[in-house]
């Protein structure tokens, strides 16, 4: 299981890292998507200046759970934007397209590794949590 766990930490992070890396050092372009929906929210995002705040959240949390650094908050952290991926992927661009591929795949290795260390949640969810 522990293979397993390193593995999806690996997948996890090849994808964040270098997504949040090209945003402030371009090594590839940025996809504007396909369709008219995708590309008008990835526009506001740009414009807005939300973008920069997204690509530094996935830079953080993939350097974080990569080396292991706080890695159950930046999972949370990073479960926001994850989702986000995965709506921008599936839903706006075509949920059988090519890119819906990489949006199923980072909101599963997201909500998998929250799943690898729910034992960390625990203490958050007490039903009575005293100060």
């Amino acid at each position: 299981m522990k293979y397993a766990v390193w593995f999806v930490r690996l997948l996890f992070a090849s994808w964040m890292i270098p997504a949040g890396v090209n945003h402030f050092f371009p090594i590839f372009p940025q996809p504007m998507g396909s369709q008219p929906l995708s590309q008008e929210l990835i526009s506001a995002l740009i414009d807005s200046g939300l973008f920069d705040i997204v690509k530094a959240v996935e830079l953080i949390a993939g350097i974080c759970v990569l080396i292991g650094f706080y890695a159950p908050l930046a999972l949370l952290v990073c479960m926001p934007v994850s989702f986000c991926v995965f709506y921008w992927d599936a839903p706006l661009e075509g949920w059988g397209s090519r890119a819906a591929l990489f949006g199923y795949a980072v909101l599963l290795c997201n909500v998998l590794l929250c799943l690898a260390y729910s034992r960390s949640y625990r203490s958050m969810f007490a039903l009575r949590a005293l100060p």
